[in-house]
């Protein structure tokens, strides 16, 4: 048991760092901390280019799954161009559609590693996505939490507009938090079109793409509102 412990926290050194060394103590905290399941409390918004590797998805360190299924290899974002003004209305909006949880949102990296990372700008041809021409957003995604998720708001995509791109990142964080594509028009997980502004609804509604389908885990519902509250909890007053 011991060996394989070492032998784990040796590959994922070599994971982060492209070294082949022996684990320090440091090592296993930091490498223990990987495996922490609670949900990130903080988004953080990073608008600058910014390395990434492929791997386990690990914020703090730019390790990203899509990355894996993507180039899978070592990456470096464009980050986001639509300047200042733009910035600060994707950040409110951003802000205001997680408003009712129990989570920051931010745009100053924070010094500790318990956060969720999405890094804005750029397109899908970027990291590797050769057939997402048409695609806003990326984000790992199996039903359930993801922690330490990396997730992708390609602003280029849609010319930078604060809205579209307000509404794509908010769905990809909350794929990082279990949700499913819903099929509800107002519901921000949603793929349907003309349906104005996007929240998080507190409403039961199918999951699904184009047409209705039974939600991940096969539950025929889901409620993406009462969720991220079961999941963040709900801010306080």
């Amino acid at each position: 048991m011991v060996i394989a412990a070492v032998a784990a926290v040796v590959v994922s050194i070599r994971v982060e760092t492209g070294e082949w060394r022996a684990p320090t103590k440091q090592d296993f905290v930091r490498i223990a901390r990987r495996f922490d399941d609670k949900p990130s409390k903080v988004i953080y918004m990073e608008r600058n280019g910014v390395e990434l590797r492929p791997g386990d998805d690990y914020a703090a360190t730019g390790i990203s799954s899509v990355l894996s299924n993507a180039a899978n290899k070592p990456v470096k974002t464009r980050g986001f161009t639509g300047g200042d003004a733009k910035w600060k209305s994707i950040m409110a909006c951003v802000t205001k559609q997680f408003a009712p949880f129990d989570v920051a949102v931010t745009d100053q990296r924070p010094k500790d590693d318990k956060f969720l990372m999405v890094v804005v700008g750029g397109k899908p041809a970027d990291i590797g996505v050769t057939d997402g021409h048409h695609v806003s957003g990326l984000a790992p995604f199996n039903g359930n939490v993801i922690p330490r998720a990396v997730v992708f708001g390609f602003a280029a995509t849609v010319d930078n507009d604060p809205r579209a791109m307000c509404e794509t990142i908010a769905m990809e964080v909350a794929h990082a938090y279990g949700l499913d594509h819903e099929y509800l028009c107002k519901d921000v997980m949603t793929y349907l079109r003309g349906c104005g502004t996007k929240t998080f609804v507190d409403a039961d509604a199918p999951c699904g793409e184009s047409k209705k389908r039974n939600c991940e885990g096969g539950q025929p519902t889901q409620n993406s509102f009462r969720h991220l509250v079961e999941v963040l909890g709900a801010r306080k007053p």
